[in-house]
């Protein structure tokens, strides 16, 4: 019920630099999928200035609840956009070509390979096309990677740190644009109980996948 609450991006080794990049070089940050924009909070308690800040999502009831929750919308400059990155009138295109660092949190697992890779190329846009333009976030691991069909009989695609880095080779082969991706899987059976039992074949053996995608 409260997983919203359980921020990620401060835990990665990129944080520090994110931040310093935030307030010192006036860097364009998007959260995909904000929901209640709770990680763009913890940046600007980090000293990061909001006017700098997008959040995305589907719902915009999502951030209006995070407004009623945080009590902060007479001063909360960040900006929130309704947008589906698998569609190309979304308003997610005012931000192309101009976002300096992404975070994309329990984003990329709830889809198929190829939907990933519609992602990931959606993701290449909106980045700044110059070096170090930068992706970071977590996603649903496993040791074995595959397809999977979800309760719902949608088809979703995991991964281990092997076929992540293997993922963006063919980004890159498709694209043309170079990366450099560093990933951990770390055990998260905690994370994927549900009445102290795991919940289905999606959580069976579950891992966190935690990475960054920089481009080079």
């Amino acid at each position: 019920m409260f997983r919203f609450l359980d921020l990620s991006l401060h835990t990665s080794p990129l944080y520090p630099s994110i931040i310093s990049r935030l307030k010192n070089d006036k860097a364009t940050f998007l959260d995909l999928g904000c929901c209640l924009g709770t990680e763009i909070r913890q940046l600007v308690a980090d000293g990061a200035p909001s006017e700098n800040l997008y959040g995305t999502d589907l719902r915009p009831e999502f951030w209006e609840l995070g407004y009623d929750l945080y009590r902060d919308k007479d001063r909360l400059k960040a900006s929130f956009l309704v947008g589906d990155v698998f569609d190309p009138s979304s308003e997610l295109g005012k931000l192309d070509g101009t976002v300096d660092v992404i975070h994309a949190g329990s984003f990329f697992h709830l889809f198929s390979y190829e939907q990933q890779i519609v992602v990931a190329k959606r993701i290449i846009k909106l980045l700044k096309p110059v070096e170090g333009a930068l992706l970071v976030g977590r996603q649903v691991g496993n040791l074995n990677p595959g397809a999977l069909q979800s309760s719902d009989g949608r088809i979703l695609y995991r991964h281990n740190e092997e076929s992540w880095a293997g993922f963006w080779r063919d980004v890159s082969e498709r694209t043309g644009v170079k990366f450099e991706v560093e990933s951990k899987l770390e055990d998260a059976k905690r994370l994927f109980m549900r009445d102290g039992k795991p919940g289905g074949s999606w959580m069976d053996d579950p891992k966190r996948l935690k990475f960054s995608v920089r481009r080079v």
